[in-house]
């Protein structure tokens, strides 16, 4: 029965009482706290925020980068395609150039000798 009454009357006895004052200063050190870290937050935010609109912005970048690229490649590829069309008709050109065997000078040369001396 002791150990009972012990029991019962602890929580009456463990209890602060605050005076209104008291409370209310508690109440405004708890709400200062509050809206120092609510300022945080709000200073967080508005960092990330800056940090998503430079973010987007170099996402645009890369994607006009990406088109520009896409392009330039396209048109290297049109290029390397004329270059060796270009290249069979100079290839064409030289055999059409390459002179024959009747036409070697040497040759009437010699050829001029002999019928001279005749």
């Amino acid at each position: 029965m002791k150990y009972f009454w012990i029991l019962l009357l602890t929580p009456l006895l463990a209890q602060t009482t605050f005076t209104q004052e008291e409370a209310l200063k508690m109440i405004k050190e708890r709400d200062a706290q509050w809206e120092g870290k609510i300022a945080k937050c709000e200073e967080l935010v508005d960092a990330k925020t800056e940090e998503i609109s430079v973010y987007e912005g170099l996402v645009n970048k890369m994607e006009k980068q990406a088109n520009v690229d896409s392009l330039l490649l396209v048109a290297k590829d049109k290029q390397i395609d004329l270059l060796k069309v270009r290249d069979e008709a100079n290839e064409k050109m030289v055999k059409l150039v390459k002179s024959k065997w009747y036409e070697n000078q040497y040759l009437w040369l010699g050829i001029g000798f002999v019928l001279g001396k005749m």
